[in-house]
């Protein structure tokens, strides 16, 4: 088996052009891929007509349940992050009101949005405002002030990786006063770096961590081979790695990896546990909550532990 790697930059247009290049090609039998949900749902119409699965580790939009027959994702939809963040608002901090800052122009933004909203509405709370990060007036000072005049007792980020400057601007003005929740995407070294001391306690939902489950051996594994600790997008990647090759093993062929996943019978073991698909081609798998604290091994002086 041989496998080749392409860029697309997260660039929707690019992954089109790839997925082409790809389906032309009658020796690649499936896809691990595409990162972003923008891109996942450009590239998923033309791997679905080439008849050539794309498993994508990390697109969360809910707009890619049942989108194709050919498209999977080893990661949970933002229904379940969105969920979990507004069972823990509602039930655990006893908070009731919130705003959530978003960009229109990502799907995956617009999905985590949308389903808070509607998660919080069912809890019995409400989102106040929402505020948009990609309009050109943005101001996070402005929005932070308006939140809090509306008796806003959460600030939800619901932003994307091009948002996240703006996100982390949000951060610092809050100065700790009103409690912070986020999507996957503020899940990364740079929110440690920037929202350092004014970030601490804030709870974000990620679909892995690398101490959630004290049984796994991908942790160690993993430390051996790149030696540090990895993020929750190497852990699907590699399980999305894992589901294609146990597919592969039962046909190799394009019709017959499709067949192999959707199969009732399909299971495989990858680092966040059981891979099973469920027929709208997502993972059946919970969230996991995970807070900011002082730490050392992130290296920036936080970490992301935990909520147990």
């Amino acid at each position: 088996m041989r496998v080749g790697i392409a860029n697309d930059d997260d660039n929707p247009e690019i992954s089109k052009q790839i997925a082409s290049t790809l389906v032309s090609n009658s020796e690649v039998l499936g896809v691990v891929g595409p990162n972003t949900s923008d891109s996942t749902l450009a590239a998923g119409a033309i791997y679905t007509s080439g008849q050539l699965v794309a498993i994508s580790p990390t697109s969360t939009s809910v707009k890619i349940s049942n989108f194709s027959r050919y498209v999977f994702r080893t990661v949970p939809s933002d229904f379940m992050a969105a969920r979990t963040l507004a069972n823990y608002m509602v039930r655990t901090l006893q908070k009731k009101n919130a705003v959530v800052f978003f960009n229109s122009q990502s799907n995956y933004s617009q999905s985590l949005k949308s389903e808070f909203v509607s998660s919080v509405s069912l809890e019995g709370g409400q989102v106040a405002s929402e505020f948009d990060l990609s309009r050109a007036d943005f101001s996070a000072a402005k929005s932070v002030e308006q939140a809090t005049k509306q008796g806003a007792e959460v600030l939800m980020l619901a932003a994307n990786t091009e948002t996240l400057d703006k996100a982390l601007q949000v951060v610092q003005i809050n100065q700790k006063r009103l409690t912070l929740l986020g999507g996957d995407d503020i899940y990364t070294a740079k929110t440690l770096e920037i929202g350092r001391e004014q970030a601490v306690g804030m709870v974000v939902a990620v679909p892995w961590h690398i101490d959630g489950d004290p049984k796994s051996d991908f942790p160690q594994k993993s430390r051996q081979l790149w030696g540090a600790d990895v993020s929750w997008r190497s852990a699907l990647s590699y399980d999305a790695t894992v589901a294609l090759i146990a597919a592969l093993e039962r046909n190799p062929t394009r019709d017959g990896v499709q067949q192999a996943l959707l199969s009732s019978d399909f299971s495989a073991t990858g680092a966040s546990g059981t891979i099973r698909f469920l027929a709208s081609g997502d993972r059946n798998a919970p969230v996991q909550l995970v807070k900011i604290v002082p730490g050392s091994r992130s290296r920036t002086g936080y970490d992301f532990e935990p909520v147990r």
